[in-house]
Parts: structure tokens; C-alpha cells; sequence
């Protein structure tokens, strides 16, 4: 795992008002909790974004440094959650959850496919039903991304969380019987095969019922001559 770090500082200062003045400032509020505790901080805007580019993953574990002289332990947190502004896309706050040495974290990690399945080349689409898997263990073991290769995936495969090995340090903790990927029929193409099978069957249905419609035409024709042959007799 690259060693990374973040630089972040303790505020006082709290509410809405507090927060907007942090951003127009080039920070980011923020909270730094474990176990209970919690402390408020600000974070600066280029910093973090430099350090997530462009993604911010909860799998990215780093070095918290916070440039006062009483505060010189060893950090290491993670993003727990953040929240942006739906409108403007705005990263409006963000919660860090310290590390603990030695104890094991619960936490999401993104899934990164690779290779090109072998369906798509014959007509299929590969439908992606997860996207980053939630996994437990300790810190120095945590993966950035898991990747996960589709290339031998035919049409009518799939795979699922229980065929995912990360080794025996690292437990997931996502449905194992859940869907990650799998390659299918375009539902288009299922839909105009069963079309064309519905106007078959509706063809050999109204062929079936002119034979029988004929069927019945001719026995009344020869019950018509029937009656004809016993009027010339009397």
C-alpha cells in the first residue's frame, strides 16, 4: 500500500455560517472520530483533492499530520462519508475515522474490472451489478481497488462475491451469493426473438384454423349433396 498523507487542523469554530466562511477559504469542513470521540477540523481543498484524484474511496488509508507540537502521535484515518452538493457538486464536509493500531476496519473497497469478456464479441453485454465490495481487516492490509478479471466470461456467465479470493487476510463481508458481473442476451435481441415466436405462433394458428374452417366447409358441402341426391330419388 503507498504511503500517503494529509495534512489537516483543528478548528473551533462550528454551524453553517462557520463552514461556508471554511470554504470560501479553500478548506473543507470536517470531523475526525474513533470509538466515541470526535474532533472538529478543516481540511485543505488541495490537498485532499490531490490525494483522492478526482475519487474519493473509502479504501485509501493515510497518515494524518496536524502541524501542532502537542499533537505529535502517529495518526492514520480514512474517509468514513462525505457529502457534496447535489447542484453544484461542491464537497461540503467530510468524516475521517481514525485508525486504531492492530484493529481490524470495516470498510468499502472499488472493484476494477479487467480484460474484455468474450460474450461481447459474440453479441452480449456485460452488466456490472456491484461495484466495490465491503470488506474487514486490518489497515496495513487493506487493497485500494480489487480487481477483478471478466475476459473468460461467456454469454449466459457470471460472477459472484463467494468466487472472489483475497487471501485469508482479508474477509468480505458482502453478500457472498450477490451478482458482482455477468454477460447477457441485449434485451432488445430477447425481445424481437420473442416477437417473431409470438407471429410464428400466430401464423400456424390461423393456418390451424383454416383447416379447420375447410374441414367443416366440406362436410357441409357433402351433406348439401346428400340432400340433393335423396330429392332427385323421390
Amino acid at each position: 500500500m503507498e504511503a500517503k498523507s494529509l495534512t489537516v487542523e483543528y478548528r473551533s469554530e462550528r454551524g453553517k455560517n462557520a463552514s461556508r466562511k471554511l470554504r470560501r477559504n479553500g478548506f473543507i469542513p470536517g470531523i475526525l472520530y474513533s470509538h466515541g470521540e470526535s474532533e472538529v477540523i478543516q481540511i485543505p481543498q488541495k490537498e485532499f483533492y490531490k490525494l483522492f484524484k478526482g475519487r474519493i474511496l473509502e479504501s485509501v488509508i493515510f497518515d494524518i499530520h496536524t502541524g501542532t507540537k502537542n499533537d505529535e502521535a502517529e495518526k492514520m484515518a480514512y474517509v468514513k462519508d462525505y457529502h457534496v452538493d447535489p447542484l453544484t457538486g461542491e464537497l461540503m464536509h467530510v468524516d475521517l475515522f481514525k485508525v486504531t493500531k492492530g484493529e481490524k476496519i470495516h470498510t468499502h473497497v472499488q472493484i476494477e474490472f479487467v480484460g474484455t469478456a468474450k460474450g461481447t464479441k459474440l453479441g452480449g453485454i456485460l452488466e456490472v451489478d456491484l461495484r466495490e465490495l465491503e470488506v474487514e481487516c486490518l489497515p496495513m492490509d487493506l487493497p485500494e481497488k480489487i480487481q477483478i478479471d471478466v475476459a473468460n466470461l461467456e454469454i449466459g456467465d457470471s460472477i459472484h462475491v463467494k468466487d472472489v479470493i483475497l487471501g485469508d487476510q482479508i474477509r468480505i463481508t458482502t453478500n457472498p451469493e450477490a451478482s458482482i458481473a455477468s454477460v447477457h442476451v441485449p434485451k432488445v435481441a430477447v425481445i424481437e426473438e420473442k416477437v417473431e415466436e409470438a407471429v410464428a405462433v400466430e401464423g400456424e394458428g390461423e393456418e390451424a384454423k383454416a383447416a379447420v374452417e375447410g374441414e367443416e366447409k366440406a362436410e357441409k358441402d357433402k351433406d348439401k349433396d346428400k340432400d340433393k341426391e335423396k330429392g332427385k330419388e323421390k
